[in-house]
């Protein structure tokens, strides 16, 4: 059996074919899913704006609200750590900002699947378009959030410096990563259902465990390691905020980053092989 072509993409492979044609049907269903980027983009769009449907902002409500958060937990947190808002301010709305990307996407992989359940069933699409659309939903979100980057930039509350431009290229990184944690960990909670509170549980309490409202040099070299390090929010955390804010680029930001890719990548790309085509059974 050979790999179709994107034009003649048909599907799901053979529940009995071999790894290599299973992998082969993989790929082509993500290649394919990225090709067809006007249908899911267009999906994510339509999502956000039936959200604010009928609202007088729209989807300019999500940087209000998060304008909220940001201000007031900057207060809060920066008067009882005897920060200067001045740069308080700009650590914790970033922080806070990439965070609720991270939590956004992990919390719609682990549901995509069950989510689009009808669409699945009724449909013959990549199944990567479900992941896609729900990926663009949370970037359109973080979109709007970083118009508040722009204002902090405007103020003068962040420098302006070449280090900026690698922020993208970590957008980019975490966009990645968004696709490949909704094949795995979408595909893990269709197939086992205790998984999904579960994924609930620990994302309730993760921004305790990311360096948002404090730094880590501020915690015992213990702390850090037990908890901090160990977390793969805290590297993407900090690889898109230090250029964003003028510290340090710690290289152990970034092979941090890239070695949660890499897992990433790698589970995502052997879950998918592996239960792509029993995924419609398990969510029926």
């Amino acid at each position: 059996m050979t790999l179709m072509s994107p034009d003649s993409w048909t599907g799901y492979a053979p529940l009995d074919a071999g790894v290599r044609v299973q992998f082969q049907a993989a790929v082509s269903d993500i290649r394919e899913g990225l090709r067809r980027r006007q249908s899911w983009s267009y999906l994510a769009v339509e999502n956000v704006k039936n959200r604010y449907r009928r609202t007088v902002l729209g989807p300019w409500w999500l940087t209000a609200q998060m304008v909220i958060l940001i201000v007031g937990l900057s207060v809060v947190f920066g008067h009882l750590l005897n920060a200067d808002l001045r740069d308080f301010l700009p650590y914790v709305g970033l922080g806070f900002i990439v965070f609720s990307l991270l939590s956004g996407l992990t919390s719609t992989a682990a549901v995509v699947f069950i989510a689009g359940s009808s669409t699945l069933k009724s449909t013959r699409q990549p199944l990567s378009n479900l992941v896609l659309r729900d990926v663009g939903v949370q970037f359109i979100n973080f979109a709007h959030n970083m118009v508040i980057y722009l204002v902090l930039l405007v103020i003068g509350f962040v420098p302006l410096s070449p280090k900026i431009l690698i922020a993208p290229l970590i957008a980019l990184v975490i966009a990645a990563n968004g696709l490949f944690v909704g094949l795995w960990l979408g595909i893990a909670v269709a197939r086992f259902r205790d998984l999904q509170p579960f994924v609930d549980s620990i994302l309730g309490v993760a921004i305790f465990f990311c360096p948002i409202f404090y730094s880590t040099d501020q915690l015992s070299s213990g702390i850090q390691i037990a908890v901090l390090w160990w977390n793969p929010f805290t590297y993407l955390i900090e690889a898109f905020r230090a250029p964003l804010i003028g510290a340090p680029l710690l290289p152990s930001y970034y092979i941090g980053t890239a070695v949660v890719t890499l897992i990433n990548v790698a589970l995502g790309l052997a879950v998918f092989t592996r239960a792509r085509s029993r995924l419609p059974y398990w969510v029926a």
